[in-house]
């Protein structure tokens, strides 16, 4: 019986020392996670210290600097550097990262690929020009290894904790609120987990894979990769080649997903390489076969994308889905490329370094990913729909078939993704692109006259989710909860429904609903047009059902509760909605007018 506290106490413990090693050999990542845990938790209250918008942004900022001092302080630690040097230098290193994060838009940063090379960097920066390729995959393996089992461990604490709370709450009536739950969860995963996987990072650069015959670890990797992976690996690679002879002798164009196949297939090949690098001794033909022969293995692949995205670019131009195609193309032949010399040949440091160096360097400059796309769909839009007139050139998008003004529309979105409609400017008129607003590309749409794509629809919403209390006003009867939607059958008038059976529907603005042979139509669409403009805004789990009264066209008064509004922003159409609906029986007597 005293186990259970014993191991309790235990776990916390473990918590505690890996949260205070954290802290003592990464203090600014700590900082910066403890930050990020305060916000999550904050934004869970709807407490912003920032835009709404912008939270992800500054999440995103605090992340990509707590990665980046981490991968500084390993780099320091490697070399031998003093107590100042390190913090220093991790301190600069993240704030370079999380400034070039935060202000990316208007840096033309683009941030994600910066985020994940410097999570990708961190076991790999102390080992950058020191000690070799066994130190590394030993380093990686324990570093990503406690970083599973962190959170895994948090993950099973939080689950079994969760459900001690409710089953005493089941048991007792006393619990926690609702919203707590939400709490513990994002402190676990925030602040608990990323600080006890800072913890299990080794503090060693020099251990090495264990010896002997009978090492279990050793053994029971070595079946892993021996039988399962390498053999599927190589059977993937005779399906690549026969597909490449199969484009060679029919000239037939690689289909739209190859390159993905190809950029996937070649990542886990070098992946793979990585992993089974310290099994090579003893290693089953197979894997013997592939350590030798990976290089090799994903030339005629490469050759395949390379077609592929020369075609696709060729007709097209860059998105950022060619462009990152390209990019992984461009890692795998880069490592290919270093089994050449000797000194690289092998090393798993390079083989890990470029996709990660290509990754950070895509982020920004001329080369990076958004002045790539920019100049390129740019470009073309200016070569095939830029006229000259008595104004000057003049992007110009009316009275195009529409095959084209669809082509332009699909240019303008790519360029709106990677924030480079400004390349436009001098085209259009100067007002459009005069402030970096969410709605720019809506103008654009309207000054060129081009319709948005067919069967999209901009909608007006709101969902409230807070508790709230009806207040029945002498109605005596309730509908709970109707899901109700424009397309809803109108009800067949030889169907008389009795007082029990109401049957809603939505016509236009309009609610019409029918108990027995009586009907009423209800302005829904004013009642929500009078609603604040805040209830649109607000968060669901903050926003109480709106409760308003109408009365209807021939007299009758009802009570709605909405739950759930989706309306057409153009013509006001309400398309659905969820609400309770109160009416007195007495007023739904059968009478002369409906």
């Amino acid at each position: 019986m005293r186990s259970a506290p014993r191991h309790v106490g235990h776990f916390s413990r473990s918590l505690a020392e890996g949260a205070g090693i954290a802290a003592v050999r990464f203090p600014l990542a700590t900082l910066l996670i403890l930050a990020i845990a305060i916000l999550s938790n904050l934004a869970l209250r709807g407490v912003y210290p920032v835009a709404e918008d912008d939270l992800a942004w500054l999440l995103a900022a605090f992340y990509g600097a707590a990665a980046s001092s981490v991968g500084m302080t390993l780099a320091m630690e490697a070399r031998g550097a003093s107590a100042t040097a390190r913090h220093g230098g991790s301190l600069l290193v993240g704030l370079v990262v999380g400034l070039g994060i935060w202000f990316g838009p208007s840096l033309s940063v683009f941030p994600p690929p910066l985020i994940a090379a410097a999570t990708f960097a961190v076991p790999l920066a102390g080992f950058v020009g020191l000690r070799d390729s066994e130190r590394f995959w030993v380093f990686t393996f324990w570093t990503g290894i406690g970083a599973s089992l962190a959170f895994v461990s948090v993950l099973l604490f939080v689950l079994g904790l969760s459900a001690i709370l409710e089953m005493i709450r089941y048991l007792f009536d006393v619990g926690l609120p609702s919203d707590a739950y939400e709490h513990i969860f994002a402190t676990a995963f925030a602040l608990v987990g990323p600080l006890f996987a800072l913890g299990r990072i080794p503090r060693s650069f020099d251990e090495t894979m264990p010896t002997g015959p009978d090492e279990r670890l050793v053994s029971g990797l070595r079946i892993l990769f021996d039988w399962v992976a390498v053999p599927l690996v190589l059977a993937t690679a005779l399906v690549l080649h026969l597909y490449a002879a199969k484009i060679l002798v029919t000239g037939e164009v690689p289909k739209g997903e190859i390159g993905w196949i190809v950029t996937f297939f070649a990542l886990f090949v070098l992946t793979l390489r990585i992993a089974v690098d310290p099994f090579r001794s003893g290693a089953a033909a197979a894997t013997r076969l592939f350590t030798r022969f990976f290089a090799f293995a994903i030339l005629v692949p490469l050759a395949l994308l390379a077609y592929a995205i020369w075609l696709r670019i060729g007709a097209q131009g860059f998105t950022l889905e060619r462009y990152y195609l390209l990019l992984g193309a461009l890692a795998a032949a880069l490592v290919v490329a270093l089994q050449l010399p000797r000194p690289t040949r092998g090393d798993l440091r390079w083989m890990a370094a470029v996709p990660i160096l290509l990754l950070a360097v895509s982020a920004f400059g001329p080369w990076g990913a958004y002045d790539t796309v920019g100049r390129s769909q740019a470009g073309r839009i200016i070569d095939r729909f830029v006229e000259d007139g008595a104004g000057g050139r003049r992007l110009t998008g009316a009275d195009r078939l529409e095959r084209y003004a669809a082509e332009l529309r699909s240019r303008l979105y790519v360029l709106d993704e990677v924030d480079q409609l400004d390349r436009l400017a001098g085209l259009l008129p100067s007002d459009i692109l005069e402030d970096n607003t969410a709605d720019r590309l809506s103008r654009i749409f309207a000054a060129l006259e081009l319709s948005g794509p067919v069967g999209v629809q901009e909608l007006r919403s709101f969902t409230a989710n807070a508790p709230t209390t009806l207040d029945m006003a002498g109605f005596d009867r309730i509908i709970l909860e109707r899901a109700v939607g424009a397309a809803e059958p109108a009800v067949s008038d030889d169907r008389p429904l009795t007082a029990d059976q109401p049957a809603l529907r939505l016509e236009g603005g309009d609610l019409l609903l029918r108990i027995g042979a009586a009907e009423d139509r209800f302005d829904l669409g004013g009642a929500v047009d009078a609603l604040p403009e805040t209830v649109f805004s607000t968060l669901p789990d903050q926003l109480p059902m709106q409760i308003v009264d109408l009365t209807g066209a021939n007299g009758r008064t009802v009570r709605l509760a909405l739950r759930q509004i989706v309306r057409d922003r153009a013509d006001g159409t309400i398309l659905s909605t969820l609400m309770s609906v109160s009416y007195r029986t007495a007023e739904w007597q059968e009478r002369p007018g409906g």
